[in-house]
């Protein structure tokens, strides 16, 4: 199996994800060679740290140059994620100079980057999100807007999350599934986050309520907000986790106390939560395979049906293969895999598979989903 260049996936991923969520930092020792300066043997021993603060490699079968740029990209940030350093050991002989640093990488620094977090969502294939949330503002004229829904799809779109469109998600707000998915219902969800290609539904409800006086004399309102949010993954229609945040603002104007509260509790959950829930089911789907659906039309006989779907259970990057189902009079071959890779990445590999003198050809492909034909 091949180490490939795909190492800027897991290098962000494992970064974002759980086994450094309770860590902020990481010390890790590390030398630098040069043969130009003392200061250039320092930053290559400073990138080194980044790379061995990443830990774990991710393999796969398709080697992609694009990972190596986006490596890059990350990597000549080197100076802004290790926060500190001191210098255990260094030597120099003409022009060439060797150092070994202990270095303390910021595991916030990378997780936080805006950039770091638009290259890692490329690699995802951009994950769509949909945000489904019921609002209630208690003793409070009713706003017009909803103001937690907006500022958090506000927040996920400034991350570089892609969204469903909100004028879509209005429109089925008042449909049974969606009324359902509110009331906590994950298939619900899943199955609305699958009509519109949403990877991943985040749902719940916020709270917002004029408590009285912040201080008596003033008129300066204060406001109490709550924010309940649940993260479903379409695909899989696994609920992924909740989170609860709360957050108060004090204002002249309700609405605009309510705006402010929802601001700070809408970044907690977002910064404290969200993404950490989207990327940690990334990076499992890359250890352990992500569920993808292969429809393949036109296998006509049970022989055809039985060499296609051995050839397919039996590639490397398959973890698991499960026969949906086959007619031969419809000739629709559906299989549900489990896939460590994309769903390019696996429309890539089948594409052109011969079979005798029949072949595999791919027609269409989505994040959750490839449609072929077997001509």
């Amino acid at each position: 199996m091949k180490i490939i260049n795909s190492i800027v996936a897991g290098m962000i991923v494992v970064f974002l994800t759980a086994g450094f969520v309770y860590s902020k930092e990481k010390k890790v020792i590390t030398e630098g060679i040069s043969v130009s300066s003392k200061a250039d043997a320092i930053r290559q021993a400073q990138r080194a740290a980044v790379e061995e603060g990443v830990g774990v490699f991710i393999q796969s079968e398709t080697e992609s140059s694009n990972y190596v740029l986006q490596k890059d990209k990350i990597l000549a940030r080197t100076s802004g994620y290790v926060t500190s350093y001191k210098i255990l050991e260094e030597t120099s002989k003409k022009n060439d100079y060797f150092v070994k640093i202990e270095a303390t990488v910021s595991l916030d620094k990378i997780k936080d980057d805006l950039m770091a977090m638009k290259i890692l969502l490329e690699s995802m294939e951009r994950p769509k999100l949909m945000v489904l949330i019921e609002e209630d503002y208690i003793d409070m004229t009713k706003p017009m807007m909803r103001i937690a829904e907006t500022e958090l799809n506000s927040q996920l779109a400034a991350k570089g999350f892609e969204l469903v469109d909100k004028a879509q998600v209005e429109e089925v707000k008042e449909q049974n599934k969606a009324r359902q998915a509110l009331a906590g219902n994950v298939d619900a969800a899943s199955s609305l986050g699958l009509l519109f290609g949403a990877q991943y539904v985040i749902v719940g409800k916020a709270v917002a309520q004029d408590v009285g006086e912040a201080v008596a004399g003033t008129g300066l309102r204060s406001i109490q907000a709550s924010l309940q949010l649940k993260v479903v993954q379409s695909q899989s229609g696994l609920l992924l986790g909740s989170v609860v945040k709360n957050g108060v603002a004090a204002h002249i104007s309700p609405l605009t106390g309510a705006t402010v509260a929802f601001k700070n509790t809408v970044k907690k959950a977002t910064d404290g939560y969200i993404v950490d829930a989207v990327t940690n089911s990334f990076q499992d789907y890359l250890n352990n395979g992500a569920p993808l659906k292969l429809h393949i039309s036109g296998v006509k006989s049970f022989q055809q049906y039985k060499a296609v779907a051995n050839e397919i259970e039996t590639m490397k990057a398959v973890v698991s293969s499960k026969k949906e189902g086959w007619n031969k009079a419809g000739g629709l071959l559906i299989l549900d895999l489990r896939f460590k890779g994309t769903s390019e990445e696996l429309a890539e590999q089948i594409d052109g598979r011969k079979f005798g003198k029949n072949r595999i050809e791919v027609v269409d492909f989505a994040p959750d989903r490839v449609d072929c034909a077997f001509r």
